[in-house]
Protein backbone atom coordinates (compact mmCIF):
# COMPACT_ATOMS: atom_id res chain seq x y z
CA UNK A 1 0.00 0.00 0.00
CA UNK A 2 0.90 3.52 -0.84
CA UNK A 3 0.94 5.03 2.67
CA UNK A 4 1.64 8.45 1.36
CA UNK A 5 -0.92 9.31 -1.09
CA UNK A 6 -4.32 10.45 -0.89
CA UNK A 7 -6.11 9.77 -4.49
CA UNK A 8 -8.06 12.81 -5.46
CA UNK A 9 -11.77 12.20 -7.18
CA UNK A 10 -13.34 15.44 -8.34
CA UNK A 11 -15.06 16.89 -11.71
CA UNK A 12 -12.53 18.07 -13.58
CA UNK A 13 -13.76 18.84 -17.06
CA UNK A 14 -12.18 20.20 -20.08
CA UNK A 15 -9.42 22.26 -20.46
CA UNK A 16 -9.86 25.84 -19.61
CA UNK A 17 -13.49 25.10 -18.82
CA UNK A 18 -14.88 26.71 -15.61
CA UNK A 19 -14.69 23.41 -13.90
CA UNK A 20 -11.19 22.63 -14.46
CA UNK A 21 -10.73 26.02 -13.37
CA UNK A 22 -12.81 25.17 -10.38
CA UNK A 23 -10.84 21.75 -9.91
CA UNK A 24 -7.50 23.40 -9.82
CA UNK A 25 -7.80 25.67 -7.60
CA UNK A 26 -9.49 23.88 -4.96
CA UNK A 27 -6.36 21.12 -5.99
CA UNK A 28 -3.75 23.24 -5.28
CA UNK A 29 -5.01 25.85 -2.46
CA UNK A 30 -7.29 24.09 -0.17
CA UNK A 31 -6.38 20.23 -0.77
CA UNK A 32 -2.74 19.94 -1.65
CA UNK A 33 -1.52 22.44 1.51
CA UNK A 34 -3.60 20.44 4.35
CA UNK A 35 -2.52 17.24 2.91
CA UNK A 36 1.28 18.46 2.83
CA UNK A 37 1.00 19.27 6.37
CA UNK A 38 0.50 15.43 7.16
CA UNK A 39 3.22 14.49 4.98
CA UNK A 40 0.79 13.16 2.40
CA UNK A 41 0.96 13.40 -1.46
CA UNK A 42 -2.25 14.20 -3.67
CA UNK A 43 -2.79 12.19 -6.17
CA UNK A 44 -5.34 13.10 -9.38
CA UNK A 45 -5.76 10.52 -12.58
CA UNK A 46 -5.48 13.34 -15.15
CA UNK A 47 -2.60 14.80 -13.62
CA UNK A 48 -0.25 11.71 -13.75
CA UNK A 49 2.12 11.38 -16.66
CA UNK A 50 2.96 7.77 -16.89
CA UNK A 51 2.04 5.59 -19.89
CA UNK A 52 -0.33 2.56 -20.17
CA UNK A 53 -4.47 2.24 -19.97
CA UNK A 54 -5.87 5.04 -17.78
CA UNK A 55 -8.57 2.93 -16.05
CA UNK A 56 -6.14 0.33 -14.77
CA UNK A 57 -4.28 2.88 -13.54
CA UNK A 58 -6.80 4.65 -11.91
CA UNK A 59 -8.16 1.64 -10.26
CA UNK A 60 -4.59 0.23 -8.99
CA UNK A 61 -3.64 4.07 -7.60
CA UNK A 62 -7.09 4.35 -5.88
CA UNK A 63 -7.48 1.00 -4.37
CA UNK A 64 -3.66 2.09 -2.68
CA UNK A 65 -4.22 4.55 -1.85
CA UNK A 66 -4.04 6.04 1.84
CA UNK A 67 -6.94 7.61 2.01
CA UNK A 68 -9.41 9.45 -0.68
CA UNK A 69 -10.70 13.14 -0.87
CA UNK A 70 -13.94 13.16 -2.89
CA UNK A 71 -15.20 16.00 -3.93
CA UNK A 72 -19.21 15.20 -4.51
CA UNK A 73 -20.11 18.78 -6.49
CA UNK A 74 -21.59 18.37 -10.03
CA UNK A 75 -22.73 14.94 -9.05
CA UNK A 76 -20.61 13.35 -11.98
CA UNK A 77 -20.77 10.11 -13.02
CA UNK A 78 -17.14 8.93 -12.86
CA UNK A 79 -16.84 10.66 -9.49
CA UNK A 80 -19.80 8.65 -8.26
CA UNK A 81 -18.51 5.49 -9.69
CA UNK A 82 -15.33 5.79 -7.75
CA UNK A 83 -17.15 6.52 -4.90
CA UNK A 84 -18.51 3.48 -5.08
CA UNK A 85 -15.21 1.10 -5.23
CA UNK A 86 -14.19 3.86 -1.73
CA UNK A 87 -16.67 2.15 -0.29
CA UNK A 88 -16.40 -1.72 -1.73
CA UNK A 89 -12.95 -1.70 -0.46
CA UNK A 90 -13.63 0.37 2.60
CA UNK A 91 -11.18 3.21 1.54
CA UNK A 92 -10.56 6.18 4.17
CA UNK A 93 -13.10 9.34 3.16
CA UNK A 94 -13.21 12.44 3.55
CA UNK A 95 -15.82 14.41 0.88
CA UNK A 96 -15.92 17.67 0.22
CA UNK A 97 -18.80 20.02 -1.97
CA UNK A 98 -19.90 23.43 -2.39
CA UNK A 99 -23.01 22.84 -1.02
CA UNK A 100 -24.70 19.87 0.97
CA UNK A 101 -28.34 20.51 -0.02
CA UNK A 102 -26.48 20.14 -3.68
CA UNK A 103 -25.94 16.29 -3.24
CA UNK A 104 -28.25 13.43 -3.99
CA UNK A 105 -29.98 11.24 -1.38
CA UNK A 106 -27.94 8.49 -1.58
CA UNK A 107 -25.01 10.63 -0.27
CA UNK A 108 -27.20 12.34 2.21
CA UNK A 109 -25.30 10.34 4.99
CA UNK A 110 -21.74 11.28 3.96
CA UNK A 111 -20.11 13.58 6.55
CA UNK A 112 -19.26 16.35 3.96
CA UNK A 113 -16.71 19.47 4.09
CA UNK A 114 -19.02 22.32 2.61
CA UNK A 115 -16.31 24.53 0.71
CA UNK A 116 -18.72 27.39 -0.10
CA UNK A 117 -20.35 28.59 -3.60
CA UNK A 118 -17.16 28.78 -6.19
CA UNK A 119 -17.84 31.82 -8.43
CA UNK A 120 -16.25 33.86 -11.35
CA UNK A 121 -13.36 34.76 -9.16
CA UNK A 122 -13.07 31.70 -7.16
CA UNK A 123 -13.03 30.95 -3.28
CA UNK A 124 -12.68 33.51 -1.03
CA UNK A 125 -9.83 33.47 0.98
CA UNK A 126 -12.13 33.03 4.25
CA UNK A 127 -13.49 29.94 2.19
CA UNK A 128 -10.30 28.54 1.74
CA UNK A 129 -8.96 28.51 4.68
CA UNK A 130 -12.21 27.77 6.14
CA UNK A 131 -12.27 24.34 3.82
CA UNK A 132 -8.56 23.78 4.22
CA UNK A 133 -9.27 23.55 8.49
CA UNK A 134 -11.93 21.78 8.14
CA UNK A 135 -9.39 19.29 6.26
CA UNK A 136 -7.11 19.10 8.90
CA UNK A 137 -9.67 18.03 11.24
CA UNK A 138 -10.76 15.63 9.03
CA UNK A 139 -7.41 14.31 8.36
CA UNK A 140 -6.35 13.91 11.86
CA UNK A 141 -9.19 11.93 12.63
CA UNK A 142 -8.70 9.02 9.48
CA UNK A 143 -4.71 9.13 9.56
CA UNK A 144 -5.35 8.19 13.18
CA UNK A 145 -4.24 4.66 14.24
CA UNK A 146 -6.60 2.07 14.86
CA UNK A 147 -9.15 4.16 12.50
CA UNK A 148 -11.76 1.78 10.97
CA UNK A 149 -13.57 3.78 7.81
CA UNK A 150 -16.94 3.22 7.33
CA UNK A 151 -18.47 0.96 4.76
CA UNK A 152 -22.07 0.60 3.62
CA UNK A 153 -21.64 -2.42 1.42
CA UNK A 154 -19.35 -4.00 4.49
CA UNK A 155 -21.80 -3.41 7.20
CA UNK A 156 -24.48 -4.82 4.99
CA UNK A 157 -22.38 -7.70 4.21
CA UNK A 158 -21.54 -8.75 7.36
CA UNK A 159 -25.37 -8.98 8.74
CA UNK A 160 -26.05 -10.90 5.51
CA UNK A 161 -25.23 -14.30 4.53
CA UNK A 162 -23.94 -14.52 0.86
CA UNK A 163 -26.57 -17.04 -0.02
CA UNK A 164 -29.35 -13.91 1.51
CA UNK A 165 -26.65 -11.74 -0.78
CA UNK A 166 -27.34 -13.64 -3.89
CA UNK A 167 -29.64 -16.88 -3.52
CA UNK A 168 -30.23 -17.52 -7.30
CA UNK A 169 -26.29 -16.86 -8.04
CA UNK A 170 -24.91 -20.64 -9.14
CA UNK A 171 -21.33 -19.50 -8.00
CA UNK A 172 -23.17 -18.77 -3.81
CA UNK A 173 -21.90 -22.18 -3.51
CA UNK A 174 -18.23 -21.67 -4.33
CA UNK A 175 -18.26 -18.23 -2.46
CA UNK A 176 -19.40 -19.97 0.44
CA UNK A 177 -16.71 -22.47 0.03
CA UNK A 178 -14.03 -19.73 -0.25
CA UNK A 179 -15.52 -18.27 3.02
CA UNK A 180 -15.42 -21.59 4.25
CA UNK A 181 -11.34 -22.17 3.51
CA UNK A 182 -10.48 -18.46 4.24
CA UNK A 183 -12.06 -18.73 7.51
CA UNK A 184 -9.68 -22.58 8.10
CA UNK A 185 -6.62 -20.96 7.07
CA UNK A 186 -6.97 -17.95 9.65
CA UNK A 187 -7.36 -20.46 12.36
CA UNK A 188 -4.22 -21.87 10.79
CA UNK A 189 -2.08 -19.16 11.15
CA UNK A 190 -3.37 -17.77 14.16
CA UNK A 191 -1.02 -16.77 16.63
CA UNK A 192 -0.44 -19.71 19.21
CA UNK A 193 0.07 -19.34 22.66
CA UNK A 194 3.82 -19.16 23.48
CA UNK A 195 5.53 -20.89 26.55
CA UNK A 196 7.72 -18.72 28.75
CA UNK A 197 11.53 -19.36 28.44
CA UNK A 198 11.43 -20.67 32.42
CA UNK A 199 8.67 -22.99 31.76
CA UNK A 200 10.47 -24.59 28.82
CA UNK A 201 13.46 -24.75 31.15
CA UNK A 202 11.80 -26.53 33.63
CA UNK A 203 9.85 -29.15 31.32
CA UNK A 204 13.23 -30.10 30.17
CA UNK A 205 14.64 -30.51 32.97
CA UNK A 206 12.10 -32.86 34.20
CA UNK A 207 11.89 -34.74 31.59
CA UNK A 208 15.47 -35.32 31.27
CA UNK A 209 15.51 -36.84 34.99
CA UNK A 210 12.70 -39.05 34.42
CA UNK A 211 15.06 -40.09 31.00
CA UNK A 212 17.83 -40.70 33.46
CA UNK A 213 15.89 -42.88 35.61
CA UNK A 214 13.41 -44.32 33.39
CA UNK A 215 14.74 -48.32 34.11
CA UNK A 216 13.36 -47.00 37.79
CA UNK A 217 9.88 -46.32 37.01
CA UNK A 218 6.87 -48.73 37.63
CA UNK A 219 4.88 -49.33 34.84
CA UNK A 220 2.14 -47.35 36.31
CA UNK A 221 4.25 -44.25 37.13
CA UNK A 222 4.45 -44.34 32.82
CA UNK A 223 0.84 -44.28 32.95
CA UNK A 224 0.71 -41.12 34.66
CA UNK A 225 3.08 -39.00 32.60
CA UNK A 226 -0.42 -38.05 30.55
CA UNK A 227 -3.86 -38.08 30.64
CA UNK A 228 -6.78 -36.88 28.76
CA UNK A 229 -6.24 -33.03 29.38
CA UNK A 230 -2.04 -33.10 28.59
CA UNK A 231 -1.04 -31.66 25.72
CA UNK A 232 -0.22 -33.53 22.01
CA UNK A 233 3.62 -33.14 23.12
CA UNK A 234 3.57 -34.43 26.12
CA UNK A 235 1.39 -37.01 25.45
CA UNK A 236 3.90 -38.48 22.18
CA UNK A 237 6.86 -38.11 24.72
CA UNK A 238 5.47 -40.06 26.92
CA UNK A 239 4.70 -42.93 24.34
CA UNK A 240 8.33 -42.38 23.52
CA UNK A 241 9.30 -43.58 27.18
CA UNK A 242 7.00 -45.82 27.17
CA UNK A 243 8.29 -47.74 24.24
CA UNK A 244 11.75 -47.25 25.76
CA UNK A 245 10.77 -49.00 29.02
CA UNK A 246 11.36 -52.04 29.83
CA UNK A 247 10.22 -53.70 33.04
CA UNK A 248 12.70 -54.50 35.58
CA UNK A 249 14.76 -58.24 35.89
CA UNK A 250 13.54 -59.83 38.87
CA UNK A 251 16.37 -58.94 41.89
CA UNK A 252 18.84 -62.50 42.25
CA UNK A 253 18.51 -63.21 46.18
CA UNK A 254 21.48 -64.33 47.98
CA UNK A 255 19.23 -66.14 50.51
CA UNK A 256 19.94 -70.11 50.13
CA UNK A 257 16.62 -70.23 51.43
CA UNK A 258 14.66 -68.52 49.05
CA UNK A 259 14.88 -71.12 46.18
CA UNK A 260 13.31 -74.31 47.17
CA UNK A 261 16.07 -77.05 46.64
CA UNK A 262 15.63 -79.90 43.68
CA UNK A 263 14.36 -83.20 43.77
CA UNK A 264 16.73 -85.90 45.18
CA UNK A 265 19.12 -83.15 46.53
CA UNK A 266 20.49 -82.82 49.60
CA UNK A 267 20.39 -78.88 50.96
CA UNK A 268 22.64 -79.80 54.04
CA UNK A 269 25.60 -81.20 52.07
CA UNK A 270 27.73 -78.40 52.86
CA UNK A 271 26.95 -78.23 56.20
CA UNK A 272 29.91 -79.58 58.69
CA UNK A 273 29.09 -82.68 60.64
CA UNK A 274 27.85 -82.72 63.92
Amino acid sequence: MTQDKAFVVMQVGEKDSIERRRADDIYNYIVTPALTEFGITPYRADLDPSPGGITAKMLSELINSRLIIADLTGRNPNVFYELGIVHAFAKPLISVAEAVTDLPFDTKDERVIELGMWGEAGLTYVQGEQAKQSLRESLKIVLAEGYTPPSPLRDLAANRSIDELAPENPVAAELAQMRATLDELRHRVMPRPSIPQNVREDLKVLRETVERNLDALEEWELDALWNERTSANQDQWATEMREKWSPPAEPVSSDPWATPPSPGTNPFVDEPPF
